[in-house]
């Protein structure tokens, strides 16, 4: 327990929160943690709106770039997996930062390869980063919301995600045909460490994190001062026991179904986006569009989910948010099946726009459902192996992609056969409310 006062009634951060309206300063800080978010959505993104430029100067085959792109989301998995687990054990701020310095300096190395070996190389490792940032960027932002306003909050700022998806289809449209493939990774990754610096300077360690890892009083209050500066001298108390290891954590008081469960929803939705984000510039290129203009098209389906992300999240908070998470799956599994009969026609725009919303829409608000599925002491690590698992989906993704095409498949049966597993999702997102631990 760490205190502030000996005459206050204890109170959990939880239970604090609640009593306090959203400031500036929470706000100030979920912005912050879109905006590495952001440039995670750009750094992961730029390799498969850039990769027929890749493959003809490289000189590389359908089967080699699925490789580089697996290559690099084996990054993802494992940054995921690892950095989770050490932001539960060192905290949220630190974990941030590090994994946003890592993945800007390899974005930057990524423009210098010379080579596949070096691609392999040095997406493999921005991939640690990557894979880092977004479970502690969710959690550092479920940490700092009241409740009534968590998935907004959180959806809000993993909206970053899509947008920054989004704005690498301009970077490549704008940047590429001018100054070549190699550029586009060098301001990706410069402006990675811009915002790595404003995390160093503004980014705030979570309050919750502080009061159950026993930190130092004056920390706390500090902390709370931050988000509440007038308020009362309180006394905070743990919201929860602390597991034996984060990792425990997911299993423990009746969570293993459910995590079980979030497991195979999160490998569907990454399976899902990551086959888009490698393979669907290539399919429009093969139109005998521009690469510019397949960029921009696929560029539209990140847009739509930034668009789905600020619509579901006020519903999440309003309505039940393992149906509102059904029907978008099962939306985007009709918009996603309908691009491979759409893909030459006039009314593809808004057929890629209406999947992303639904498809990342749909994403995002797993990530607010997952956020509060878990303890503190295990939620980073709760997220980011929600994640890691999914990872393994996004790994799938682009070798699935490559198996399709190199099996002559019809653009219509790809698509098609893609599109199932969202269904699957769609009826597992209802399942999940009924195994949910009762204080989750």
């Amino acid at each position: 327990m760490s205190t502030t006062s000996m005459n206050a009634a204890p109170i959990t951060v939880e239970d604090w929160l609640a009593t306090r309206r959203v400031n500036v300063f929470q706000i100030f800080t979920t912005v912050l943690c879109g905006l590495a978010v952001f440039l995670d959505g750009i750094s992961t993104q730029i390799i498969g709106y850039t990769a027929p430029a890749i493959h003809n100067a490289l000189h590389l085959d359908h089967q080699q770039m699925g490789t580089i792109f697996s290559t690099g989301l084996l990054g993802l998995l494992i940054g995921g997996f690892s950095c989770s687990v050490l932001a539960d054990l060192y905290g949220r701020r630190r974990m941030l930062i590090a994994c946003t310095i890592i993945f800007g300096i390899f974005t930057v190395a990524t423009g210098m390869a010379t080579s596949p070996s070096e691609m392999l190389a040095w997406r493999f490792i921005a991939g640690l980063g990557l894979g880092g940032a977004m479970p502690t960027a969710i959690t550092l932002t479920a940490e700092i919301a009241p409740a009534r306003a968590r998935s907004v909050m959180v959806m809000s700022m993993f909206c970053g995600f899509p947008a920054g998806g989004a704005i690498a289809g301009v970077l490549v449209s704008s940047i590429l045909p001018c100054y070549g493939w190699e550029a586009v990774f060098y301001t990706a990754g410069a402006v990675s460490l811009i915002v790595a610096l404003a995390l160093i300077m503004w980014l705030p360690e979570s309050l919750v994190f502080l009061v159950n890892r026993n930190a130092d009083a004056a920390r706390i209050e500090q902390a709370k001062q931050r988000i509440s500066p007038l308020s009362d001298i309180v006394e905070f108390t743990r919201d929860e026991k602390r597991s034996s290891t984060p990792v425990a954590g997911l299993f423990q008081e009746g969570r293993a179904p459910g995590t079980l469960i979030l497991w195979v929803i999160y490998f569907i939705s990454l399976l899902e986006i990551y086959f888009l984000a490698s393979w669907l510039p290539t399919v429009l290129n093969s139109d005998g569009r521009s690469l510019a203009n397949a960029a921009l098209g696929t560029s539209l389906m990140q847009f739509g989910g930034v668009a789905g992300t600020f619509v579901f999240g006020r519903f999440m908070d309003r309505l039940n948010p393992h149906r509102v998470l059904m029907a978008c799956y099962l939306l985007g599994c009709f918009f996603i099946g309908s691009i491979g009969f759409l893909y030459k026609s006039s009314i593809i725009l808004p057929t890629l726009f209406l999947g992303g919303m639904f498809l990342i829409g749909a994403q995002s608000g797993l990530s607010a459902v997952s956020s509060v599925f878990y303890p503190t002491s295990a939620r980073a690590t709760g997220v980011g192996w929600n994640l890691g698992v999914g990872r393994i989906g996004s790994i799938c993704g682009p070798m699935v992609g490559a198996l399709l095409l190199s099996k002559n498949f019809s653009v219509q049966s790809m698509f098609i056969w893609i599109a199932v597993p969202m269904f699957i999702a769609a009826i597992f997102s209802m399942v999940l409310q009924y195994v949910r631990p009762k204080n989750s």
